[in-house]
């Protein structure tokens, strides 16, 4: 897929960015899975950026990151959550979670371009068993509605009794005030805003225009108008996407991934048979971006979402934990 054709799969220009709510419990509800959707249109009313993270997530330790080491999906989840502390102390009885892996391109899991479906499942699983009423799995994938099936995504999550569906219509999104210098007004995800948990769970991949693509550049699958970030900076409006809403658990499927020719794929695979879990957004990339044989301040989004004071960059200023 040429640059042009990849814009015009973001939806270049799709909308001019919009004002402003967030945060506001409702009952509106996105719905269940991609064309049976139950969400209205609406606006939340007009809160300013920043948004908070449940303090919940101040349980786990920003400091450190935990890399659960192997091949088997379920025993590298309870690994690395075992040793944050428990999913119970995130995910509390009777709340709704968020999940945002990528499956934003139609390839199967065996061609390691979208999030491990069967490392999602087995989240989706520990959420519910600590008690969550509903676990939302989502993403806005450029490549089309075949990418949920595809990706094993929606076959897995449903077999793990949570919900899997695409945020492809306007109406899954309401519109909030990011607070940024070039991100103002931004239509943005209502399932993460009327969610009590949001959990990013990316892929460890290359991207032919921002090197590699992780936790952060990922969470661009929950805005709207992502053509937007193409044609200002998209560096920083990245970066201040993810000052607006940090994940409160971020985990990075780094067993395999596409090493070129991303983010479309197909790429030569590489295996580095690891799942990264922390709080802090930006170290888990820096992480990532070591792991992929980057100097994480090579990425320009990293070091401006670090220096919005989003997360650590520098990995030797976080404690490192192997289980």
């Amino acid at each position: 897929m040429d640059r042009r054709r990849f814009i015009n799969g973001v939806g270049f220009g799709l909308l001019s960015l919009g004002l402003a709510g967030c945060g506001l419990k409702t009952s509106e509800n996105s719905g269940a899975t991609e064309g049976n959707s139950v969400a209205t249109e609406g606006n939340s009313g007009a809160i300013p950026g920043n948004k908070t993270t449940p303090a919940a997530a101040s349980a786990y330790d920003r400091s450190k990151l935990f890399i659960a080491e192997g091949t088997e999906p379920n025993s590298l989840i309870e690994k690395g959550l075992t040793a944050l502390g428990g999913i119970g102390l995130l995910v509390k009885k009777g709340s709704s979670v968020v999940i945002k892996p990528n499956f934003s391109v139609p390839r199967k899991p065996e061609e390691a371009a979208t999030t491990n479906p069967l490392l999602v499942a087995a989240v989706v699983k520990q959420c519910l068993t600590a008690g969550a009423k509903e676990v939302k799995v989502i993403d806005y994938p450029f490549g089309g509605p075949t990418c949920l099936a595809n990706s094993g995504i929606q076959a897995a999550v449903e077999a793990a009794g949570g919900q899997a569906f695409i945020i492809n219509k306007q109406n899954f999104y309401t519109e909030v005030d990011m607070g940024g210098t070039i991100l103002k007004k931004v239509l943005f995800s209502k399932d993460v805003l009327n969610a009590d948990v949001l959990i990013n769970f990316p892929i460890l991949k290359h991207h032919m225009m921002a090197k590699v693509t992780m936790g952060l550049k990922g969470m661009m699958g929950l805005v709207w108008d992502r053509g937007y970030f193409h044609k200002t900076d998209l560096n920083q409006t990245i970066a201040e996407l993810a000052a607006y809403r940090k994940p409160d658990l971020t985990i990075l499927d780094a067993t395999r991934g596409i090493i070129d020719h991303g983010p479309t794929g197909p790429g030569t695979i590489h295996e580095w048979n690891q799942v990264i879990f922390g709080v802090d957004p930006v170290g888990v990339d820096a992480y990532g971006a070591n792991l992929f044989g980057l100097k994480p301040t090579a990425l320009d989004y990293l070091t401006a979402a670090a220096k919005l004071g989003v997360g650590e960059i520098d990995t030797q200023k976080l404690t490192v934990v192997k289980v």
